[in-house]
């Protein structure tokens, strides 16, 4: 069994950080991750996810522990492990935490003619000068060019806690990469000793798109929605879970642990 992750001290937790990246699903996956990094839970070569003990200890978080109580009295495919926490109240009440800390908001599109309002507003700016009463229409104008220039789902805030922030163990891997990402030249899924054929059992979201990230690469994310959009729903079909970014990148430099045949047994060898 491997050795449990060293705690870190940071302005946001793994989960946190998977929910940043790429939605409830990359958050939903960085809770397993958690667990299996623990030895609460383990995976067998089958993609059976199941409790190493039943007594119900060892959660740290709501989603963790929603995550625990789905498979204390039967093995559950990964995937749907993934997928039921994603779209659970634990993840509803997480996504809401983030916005009470403005963290996220509600992502809205970029429309194509945003500049048409822009130049309106400009020019009756300008007009304005000598025509004072055009000023409510210049403000209007410019209000809608603002709001019809979209907005991500990441605010400011948001950016910076994920700022420098490097896969320096494999939770942190999971809540950048996903299971089905890499760390240089390693798949994320190796950490923990799942094969691909298990990682991907987990869901991908067909279509991504890129939020930037401060200071680091760019993250990947259907509006901050791998399994979810705008970072305002946890609630996604089961076709559509999205929990893992190709494009989402983090430090290859990091150092992550090897867990190797951590959480090994009980139906199978390996996480």
């Amino acid at each position: 069994m491997a050795v449990p992750t060293a705690a870190r001290r940071t302005d946001v937790s793994a989960e946190e950080i998977g929910f940043l990246t790429a939605g409830p699903g990359r958050a939903a996956e960085t809770a397993l991750a958690r667990l299996i990094d623990g030895g609460i839970v383990r995976v067998s070569r089958d993609g059976l996810v199941s409790a190493v003990h039943q007594n119900g200890h060892g959660s740290t978080t709501d989603v963790e522990a929603h995550i625990h109580n789905q498979v204390r009295s039967k093995s559950v495919r990964i995937g749907q492990v993934v997928q039921n926490a994603a779209n659970s109240v634990k993840m509803d009440a997480l996504q809401r935490d983030l916005r009470s800390r403005r963290l996220t908001r509600s992502a809205r599109p970029r429309l194509g003619a945003w500049w048409v309002f822009l130049v309106i507003g400009l020019f009756l700016a300008l007009v304005a000068i000598t025509e004072p009463w055009l000023l409510i229409g210049t403000v209007g104008f410019l209000g809608i060019a603002w709001y019809s220039f979209g907005a991500k789902p990441l605010t400011r805030s948001g950016r910076a806690a994920l700022a420098g922030v490097t896969a320096s163990d494999r939770v942190l891997a999971v809540a950048l990469e996903g299971f089905r990402g890499r760390i240089g030249n390693r798949a994320v899924g190796d950490l923990f000793g799942l094969s691909q054929a298990v990682v991907k059992m987990i869901p991908r979201k067909k279509k991504a798109r890129k939020m930037a990230r401060g200071g680091a690469a760019s993250s990947s994310a259907a509006a901050c929605g791998s399994c979810g959009s705008g970072c305002g729903s946890s609630s996604c079909g089961s076709s559509s879970c999205s929990s893992s970014s190709s494009s989402c990148s983090s430090s290859s430099g990091s150092s992550c642990s090897s867990g190797g045949s951590s959480c090994g047994g009980g139906g199978g060898g390996g996480d």
